[in-house]
């Protein structure tokens, strides 16, 4: 039996076109899209939203009645489409537990939500970095953002686990400005007590106030070191804590605008997989997600 090159499986075609011209029975191909986790729903909606705003867009003198007869698509239909933007669109029709086919064969498209955190950076970097890797780094850790990214030449942290990253007092003592892009990724666990596994993991605050204190100092001192039209790079995320909830980023965000940092783009790392040990009763949602701003300094 020939093998069925279903990746060649084109979204804008219909199942019938498809299974044609891939060689199969239109069952089969259904099989496989079920099996593969494919929304058809939403790619069909999709596919026929952006082929009626194109020729909207191409033919805007046209009447109703003149892109339905061009097009073979109902004048209710067109104008439903015309009305929606790409938001309304994904709201309506977007499955969020399955695969676009949209989105597999733009390789290169750039999101604003990844579920992996080299996607993110690469983004970034592509975006607003001119695709060149950071100049400096303020949380260096163990260096795991630069597993699959270029690494920055520049490597600081408070506490240096690693022979080429310097000691964050050395960042202290350059001139100001000494960098076109920063990032940094500061703790988010507050904690005290008996140690657990998640605190042996990750550095921590004993208390929310050394939480916030340590966001005004970093992004202090990323604001100094920071070249006019620099990039700054932050990334953050909300707590729950002793019961309550803390927007960190909210505060961080509000901070930075404070100091005259412009927003330029926001990216939501998401997660399916959190450390933390069973409750008996939620209170409120757990945090499955953190955000990677944007900045630039003008």
């Amino acid at each position: 039996m020939t093998n069925i090159e279903y990746n060649k499986y084109n979204p804008s075609l219909s199942l019938k076109e498809n299974s044609e011209i891939l060689g199969c029975s239109v069952s089969a191909l259904k099989k496989y899209l079920r099996k593969a986790e494919v929304d058809v729903g939403y790619d069909t909606a999709f596919s026929r939203w952006k082929k009626i705003n194109d020729y909207k867009k191409s033919h805007p003198s046209y009447s109703l009645r003149k892109k339905s007869q061009k097009l073979g698509f109902s004048i209710n239909t067109i104008r439903k489409y015309e009305a929606m933007s790409e938001e309304a669109l994904n709201v309506s029709f977007r499955d969020t537990e399955k695969v676009s086919r949209f989105d597999i064969r733009n390789k290169n498209a750039i999101k604003s939500v990844s579920s992996n955190q080299k996607d993110i950076l690469i983004w970034i970097m592509n975006l607003y970095n001119g695709g060149n890797p950071f100049e400096a780094d303020l949380t260096s850790s163990l260096l795991k953002f630069y597993k699959h990214v270029p690494c920055p030449d520049n490597l600081f942290d408070k506490y240096p686990q690693l022979p080429q990253v310097k000691d964050l007092i050395e960042a202290d003592a350059l001139p100001d400005a000494s960098f076109s892009s920063i990032i940094y990724d500061l703790p988010f666990i507050v904690s005290v007590g008996a140690m657990s596994m998640i605190k042996e993991r990750f550095t921590f605050f004993d208390t929310v106030e050394e939480l916030y204190q340590a966001n005004d100092e970093m992004l202090n001192r990323a604001y100094r070191l920071l070249k006019a039209e620099g990039l700054l790079v932050v990334k953050t995320m909300d707590i729950n804590h002793a019961g309550k909830q803390y927007w960190v980023s909210d505060y961080v965000l509000r901070n930075a605008q404070d100091k005259g940092l412009e927003l330029l783009d926001k990216f939501i790392l998401t997660s399916h997989l959190r450390l933390f040990s069973k409750t008996r009763e939620q209170h409120m949602a757990r945090k499955y997600h953190s955000y990677f701003f944007v900045f630039r300094k003008h």
